[in-house]
């Protein structure tokens, strides 16, 4: 407790620390949380800053450090870029308590990048409730929240487009009705956001839809749509996911070599085969890491089918 007053009372002298004093405001007690709220407001805009930037920099570089409760003081911040970098230290939180406290975040920060950043980050929490490894009872919360956003024509697109693809992972007959309804609106952000939604679900029932963005005049639908179809790994989608080897942008290309790895299977390491045959030499890299996860998943699929049924 020493270390860390030392380290509250450096910070409120405008202070930078050093790496190894903005490792004590990890793994905060509740007493701690309180005395850090406290001082925060003492505590310089620029140092508020930097303090949230170096730590979300050391919880990507550190395993051991964990700054979910300092997080949460600084979603408090007056600042907006402060807000904005608490999001970020949260990133990796698995805790339900995250959820709790980014709610609020996406429902009320007057800052869109701030709201949209808090919606990206209860992605992962719909996905977990999908899958069963959150209880519905803390899951509930983060899907009232995100459709409340979706549903709000008060709130900007940029927004309701980023809560409508934490939406994604959900398979709920409404969360449906809202992909299909973003997608043939007007709204250019939500009918991308749509396309990517189809992808997070993993539903083979969006092929169709993703498929007939091939043949979009915008690049951002073609690139968007072959993504979301690596990520629901089908296979009968290959054919037209290796016409794209050939198309006129280039980081649409890149995007069906890599979902052609994701998919796996015989057809798809035959296109990738061939591909690698007459792709330029720089080329080479990418499509060889699409192979390796091209023999990944085939390996994992070939698994499944053997297993024996209970």
């Amino acid at each position: 407790m020493a270390e860390f007053s030392e380290v509250l009372e450096k910070l409120t002298e405008g202070a930078e620390l050093p790496p190894a004093e903005i490792a004590i405001l990890s793994d905060l007690d509740r007493t701690q949380q309180t005395a850090l709220e406290a001082a925060w407001p003492s505590i310089p805009d620029r140092t508020r800053i930097a303090l949230v930037t170096e730590a979300v920099r050391l919880a990507d570089e550190r395993v051991d450090v964990e700054f979910s409760r300092f997080a949460g003081v600084a979603l408090q911040d007056p600042l907006a870029e402060a807000r904005a970098a608490a999001i970020e230290a949260l990133r990796e939180s698995t805790d339900p308590r995250t959820a709790q406290l980014l709610v609020p975040i996406l429902r009320d920060d007057p800052e869109e990048a701030v709201a949209a950043g808090a919606a990206e980050l209860l992605g992962a929490f719909v996905l977990r409730l999908e899958l069963g490894t959150l209880a519905e009872r803390e899951g509930e919360p983060i899907i009232d929240g995100l459709r409340a956003v979706v549903s709000d024509m008060v709130r900007t697109p940029e927004v309701r487009a980023h809560a409508l693809e934490a939406l994604g992972p959900r398979s709920l007959p409404w969360v449906e009705a809202l992909l299909l309804e973003a997608y043939y609106g007007d709204d250019e952000t939500l009918r991308l956001s749509a396309v990517r939604a189809m992808g997070r679900s993993a539903d083979e029932r969006w092929i169709e839809y993703l498929l007939e963005q091939f043949e979009a005049g915008d690049p951002a639908f073609r690139l968007e749509a072959v993504i979301a179809v690596g990520e629901i790994g089908s296979e009968e989608a290959i054919d037209r996911i290796a016409e794209l080897f050939v198309d006129d942008d280039e980081d649409i290309v890149k995007a069906a070599v890599q979902a052609a790895g994701e998919i796996g299977g015989e057809v798809a390491t035959d296109y990738l085969n061939e591909f690698a045959s007459e792709a330029p030499a720089e080329w080479g890299e990418l499509i060889a890491e699409a192979l390796d996860a091209a023999t990944v998943a085939t390996f994992g699929e070939q698994e499944q089918e053997q297993e024996p049924e209970e």
